[in-house]
């Protein structure tokens, strides 16, 4: 990972206009955090009255750590990015998506009977307690840290243009805010709509509920295809 970041660094001298878009460019790629959008989604069809503050618990977690670890790596933390770099040879993170796709294409071929639903959703919980919201951050930003290349090229950036240490910690800052920016849109309509939110959330169950169990297995099984066809180029590349 350290080669492939030092192989993509530009030249000390490009301008600084330059360097906050190609990190802006960085922070709209790590939008796309599966665990997060994920977490999103999930209470947002399970606890919509309690979506605000479960997510911004959620959150805070996760972009804490993040937060954490941009600042260990900015003022010198070799011995952690050493860490990094080993833990990315592990490729645990698409060993994950390999695995997890092959349940969810296993999943799909159970023959469907009347309570396949319930039993496909028994295992997931209808109610999140804030101390399980912070260990489900935790969990979500261990896996995912890892792989976050381009938050600590970024970082790597802005050691390499020796930019001040104030400027850089508010360039930090802004790109953790931008990670999870759909996130945080949703509290807000969560707030401003919250009405209008949960009439469309109720629909959105009815319709899932009236769904032929036939289209959720093979829904199942596209995910899962996709997860592993993700987590195998992973990890042969």
């Amino acid at each position: 990972m350290i080669e492939i970041i030092e192989a993509m660094m530009p030249s000390s001298s490009i301008d600084m206009s330059v360097a906050l878009l190609i990190i802006s460019i960085c922070a709209l790629i790590d939008i796309l955090s599966p665990g997060v959008l994920a977490i999103t989604g999930y209470l947002l069809l399970t606890q919509p009255n309690q979506l605000a503050s479960r997510l911004l618990v959620f959150l805070i977690v996760i972009q804490l750590g993040y937060f954490m670890i941009g600042l260990l790596l900015y003022f010198g933390g070799d011995q952690l990015l050493g860490l990094i770099n080993s833990l990315s040879k592990f490729d645990f993170i698409n060993w994950f998506y390999t695995v997890t796709g092959t349940l969810l294409v296993l999943v799909s071929f159970i023959k469907p009977k009347e309570n396949t639903i319930e039993r496909l959703t028994s295992w997931i919980p209808r109610q999140t307690t804030i101390k399980g919201i912070i260990i489900l951050g935790v969990i979500v930003f261990l896996i995912e840290f890892i792989t976050a290349l381009p938050y600590f090229y970024s970082i790597f950036l802005l050691n390499h243009l020796s930019i001040p240490s104030v400027s850089s910690i508010a360039v930090l800052i802004g790109y953790n805010l931008v990670m999870v920016l759909p996130s945080l849109l949703l509290i807000g309509i969560s707030i401003v709509f919250k009405d209008k939110l949960q009439h469309f959330l109720d629909k959105i169950k009815t319709k899932l509920n009236e769904a032929p169990i036939s289209s959720l297995l093979v829904a199942i099984g596209v995910v899962g295809a996709v997860f592993f066809n993700i987590g195998i180029r992973g990890i042969l590349h």
